[in-house]
Parts: C-alpha cells; structure tokens; sequence
C-alpha cells in the first residue's frame, strides 16, 4: 500500500478569477480529503488494483448514499417552509415563528406531505417520488456501514436500481420536477440565476482569450 499523498487538479475552467479558482481548489480539498474523490482512493493504493477496486466500490456506495439523503433533506427543508409560511404569514409575532419552526422540526417527512396536502394540491407523481426517495433515505441512513445492500433495497419506486445511471437519473429529474412543484418561484430564480452565471463566465472567457491574442 503506497502511502497518502494530496494530488489537486489544477486544470480548472479557463476564465476563473483568483477567487473562484480558491473556491474550487477548497471543494476540491473537502472532496478528497473525506474519501468523496476518485483520486483519493487511486492516490492511497497506488500499485494495489485490489485495493483500488475495493475503494472505487465503496466510494461508490458512499456517493450515492449522499446523493439520496440531500435529495431527501432538500424535499424536506421544502416541505417545511412550505408549512411555515402557511401557519406564520409575514407580520406576525416572531415568538410565533419560533413555535412553529420548533413544531415543524419535529415532523417525519411524510407527515410534511401529508400536512401540504391539506391546503395546496400535490401531484401523484410527487406523492410516489417524495415516498419513493423516503424509502430509499431509510435504507441509507439507517445500514451500517459499507455493508453490501441487496437488490430489493436499492430500488427507487421498487422499479429504478439507484446504482444505476438510470436509476440515479430517474430519480435526479423526479427532484427537479419536485421543485418546480412545490417551489416555483424558487426554482425560477434559481434557473436565471444560473443563466446569468453562465452568461457571465462566457464573457469572462472570451476577454481572457482576446487578451492572450
């Protein structure tokens, strides 16, 4: 087993102010560090292609457990401030917030769905995704370890197996159609935000490359 060493990619998207390349080297940093990167597991077992298969799987099982539970942390949080609205309407007294919030942290997720429902319309196929994502996060949350976790347990809606592009797929556009659901003003912004950031880092580009002419 060769021993740790940090290897950082540099190469990072042409345009980056000083700033944004600190940030990406920092989330860069984050990832490697805690076993979240690629090159963390090939860096360690240099010359050990046992040892890399074996880290690459349970990289692999780490990563889709994190994708999972922030699916279902972020329908969650959603869910939540849903109600809180709902219950506290802007001008009331702040000590009613805290009331609220404190009643709405202690509520299971589908409890939340349930609580919406009462007051707004939510759509079957939000209902089987917010259940279909509630399932999995229970068998992720709650397995020990790395241990291996079988078929009939790692399907989304008991059909997608989220090991899989497809699966993980399936389940990535059932969050994005969540979203914009349950939360469409958010998303709106959230989409021009990206546009615009976008739009700002092509303009970057281009002016790096006139100056380099």
């Amino acid at each position: 087993m060769a021993m740790t060493k940090i290897s950082m990619d540099v190469n990072v998207e042409e345009g980056f102010s000083t700033y944004e390349r600190k940030l990406y080297a920092e989330v860069d940093r984050i990832l490697y560090q805690n076993y979240l990167s690629p090159r963390t597991i090939t860096d360690f077992w240099q010359g050990d292609r046992d040892g890399v298969v074996h880290g690459l799987k349970a990289l692999k099982v780490r990563a889709v457990r994190i994708i999972v539970l922030s699916h279902y942390v972020e329908i969650d949080d959603a869910l939540g401030m849903i109600i809180y609205r709902r219950l506290v309407p802007k001008g009331r007294r702040a000590i009613n917030g805290k009331v609220v919030r404190v009643m709405i942290d202690g509520m299971h997720l589908l409890h939340k769905l349930d609580t919406v429902a009462t007051f707004q319309r939510v759509s079957k196929e939000t209902v089987n995704a917010v259940r279909g994502i509630n399932q999995l996060r229970n068998t992720m949350a709650h397995r020990h370890g790395m241990s291996p976790i079988p078929l009939k347990d790692r399907k989304y809606k008991d059909k997608y197996d989220i090991f899989t592009i497809k699966g993980l797929t399936k389940m990535k556009e059932d969050m994005h159609a969540i979203d914009m659901e349950l939360q469409p003003n958010v998303m709106r912004l959230a989409m021009e935000l990206v546009r615009d950031q976008k739009n700002a880092a092509a303009e970057r580009g281009r002016q790096s490359r006139k100056r380099s002419t």
